[in-house]
């Protein structure tokens, strides 16, 4: 299970478990009034206080458990309605079959790179924002398409995408960046994907992309397999080359 579907089912257990405990509470407390009221005219408070209580606690713990396995319920049908809703929109924005729009790994013709200082002289950036709530398979296709000459199929690049933390650039609803972190949440975390739209490219936004991916590595560090191509660029946000990569680490502080 991905981190975002995580998330949101603990909120929906933990939020069932929190409503069904009130309603617990409150309606065995309707009938453990009487009891306590009569026992207070009897000038017994405390044994119609200890029974109140025993009561009404006892009946909203019980339904309290009761409901985090309605929520763990609750969670999963909503995570599998999500996914289907998620796949029928990839579905369509594809514009048909996953199968056919996209399959197979088949080279195609190259992106054409307009010169890069006059796309970034032309290009404003101000309007980026960046996501970390994840990125779906319909928009990071299309950007990595730009980005790399070869097809990609949307079942795997969804699988793919649901066992590391993405990271977006969006711009006026369209994906031009991202950078994908695998991590075992402790000692390891490695950059699987760092992509931007070549129009967009030496305006910041690998950087920032980048600065977001350490501080979402648990461990703050991360490793990084360059390719010949993008070794100026992780020379220049500051990697320290090693054996085999690179290696990024928070800057000290001064």
């Amino acid at each position: 299970m991905s981190d975002f579907y995580r998330r949101r089912r603990v909120v929906i257990k933990d939020a069932t478990a929190l409503l069904t405990f009130f309603l617990g509470f409150v309606w065995s407390g309707a009938f453990a009034w009487p009891f306590l009221a009569d026992q207070v005219d009897q000038g017994d408070m405390i044994r119609g206080l200890a029974y109140f209580l025993s009561v009404v606690l006892g009946t909203g713990i019980v339904m309290g458990l009761i409901g985090l396995e309605a929520g763990n319920l609750l969670g999963g049908v909503w995570e599998r309605y999500h996914k289907h809703h998620r796949h029928n929109r990839e579905f369509a924005i594809a514009g048909g079959s996953p199968t056919i729009a996209w399959a197979g790994a088949t080279p195609i013709a190259p992106v054409r790179r307009t010169s890069t200082s006059g796309a970034s002289a032309r290009r404003d950036v101000s309007n980026v924002y960046y996501d970390e709530a994840g990125v779906y398979a319909a928009s990071f296709i299309p950007l990595a398409e730009r980005v790399r000459p070869v097809r990609y199929e949307i079942p795997k690049v969804r699988e793919a995408l649901a066992r590391t933390i993405n990271i977006g650039a969006w711009d006026a609803g369209r994906l031009v960046g991202a950078v994908r972190l695998l991590s075992d949440g402790y000692t390891f975390s490695v950059i699987a994907d760092i992509l931007v739209d070549p129009d967009y490219q030496r305006l910041g936004i690998g950087r920032n992309l980048m600065s977001r991916a350490l501080a979402a590595a648990p461990d703050a560090r991360l490793l990084i397999e360059a390719q010949p191509d993008c070794i100026g660029f992780f020379e220049r946000i500051g990697c320290v080359r090693g054996p085999t990569g690179f290696t990024l680490t928070p800057t000290p502080t001064q």
